[in-house]
């Protein structure tokens, strides 16, 4: 995911445990440095299909302890998320900014048996903008965050979820800053993809961290996990995580890393834009959900034309601090 224009309250979440060591470099490995290019274009950048690492543990378990937790009980959403509505005009990212083909509901987020549904609708919908324009969109999604009321710098962020199969579906669970870095905004300040997923492609998911060059290009590593043939793909429960800490990102699905940022510095060869070696991730970000349609993720794919509706199912939202 990418691009949202975000307001700059500030939550002071952050526990005294999760103050740490100040890195000096990150690998750079797998790392690209692209014009115009974002996450939903990776399906035409070099990939690298990662295997699972049996030296990882579920760390959080014995290392860190809960600091907050949604676990989408009753049968109404908690005010810890704020519903994005429209086609991302009102947020000054148009078709929020991937060509995506949903208006975004808070209608089509409910909670209900304990679990959140963001489901996707072929449903027409139209509205008029301020210069008298008819925009008509042919599905209908949600899209929720946590902006100004649950924020976090650092720690182990994970969720239970569920995905959809079929194509043109996006699912994500992902992260934005809560403001700008050196007066700039995306992809400078920052962006941390815990997961997304094509729905066309069942045995697969992805992990992405972006930054910004320093000409504003979007500048990222990323890795995809492909389920073994043991394991049941995106459609099947699974945990997905990420390990945030000043020694950089360990990204997880169910309890077991697949991928890993180490530390490196966002100045030099690798043409990161900053003048301190852990920034722009050093700052609170906040959590976001969202099942998109279409879009450049997966090469602006449609949902097939017998496509109704299709859901993507939230046990639970977590976060962990260090103790």
């Amino acid at each position: 995911m990418k691009k949202t224009l975000i307001t700059t309250s500030l939550i002071a979440l952050m526990l005294t445990s999760c103050g740490v060591n100040n890195p000096s470099s990150f690998d750079d490995t797998s790392s690209q440095s692209l014009e115009d290019t974002s996450s939903e274009e990776l399906s035409s950048s070099e990939e690298s299909t990662s295997s699972i690492e049996e030296s990882s543990s579920p760390s959080h378990l014995d290392d860190y302890s809960l600091y907050w937790e949604d676990q989408f009980d009753g049968n109404t959403l908690s005010n810890n998320w704020e519903p994005m509505i429209g086609d991302g005009s009102n947020y000054n990212v148009y078709r929020w900014g991937n060509n995506e083909e949903q208006y975004y509901k808070k209608e089509n987020a409910t909670v209900s048996d304990g679990m959140l549904h963001i489901t996707a609708k072929r449903e027409v919908t139209s509205y008029t903008t301020e210069d008298n324009q008819v925009r008509t969109y042919q599905y209908t999604s949600a899209r929720l965050r946590t902006t100004g009321k649950i924020t976090t710098t650092y720690g182990y962020i994970e969720a239970r979820m569920k995905l959809p199969e079929g194509t043109g579906m996006w699912p994500a669970f992902w992260m934005l800053p809560e403001g700008d870095f050196q007066g700039k905004w995306w992809p400078t300040n920052g962006e941390i993809d815990i997961m997304e997923a094509k729905g066309r492609i069942v045995n697969k998911i992805s992990a992405t961290i972006h930054t910004g060059t320093s000409n504003g290009q979007d500048f990222y590593k990323y890795k995809d996990y492909t389920f073994l043939s043991s394991e049941e793909g995106i459609t099947g429960f699974h945990t997905y995580a990420v390990d945030w800490s000043l020694e950089g990102f360990k990204f997880f699905i169910d309890d077991k890393q697949f991928f890993e940022v180490t530390p490196y510095s966002y100045q030099g060869s690798n043409g990161m834009y900053a003048v301190s070696s852990n920034a722009p991730f050093d700052r609170p970000f906040h959590l976001l959900l969202n099942l998109a349609v279409g879009g450049n993720y997966d090469g602006g794919r449609s949902p097939d034309d017998n496509f109704t509706q299709a859901e993507m199912l939230v046990d639970y939202v977590r976060i962990y601090y260090k103790k």
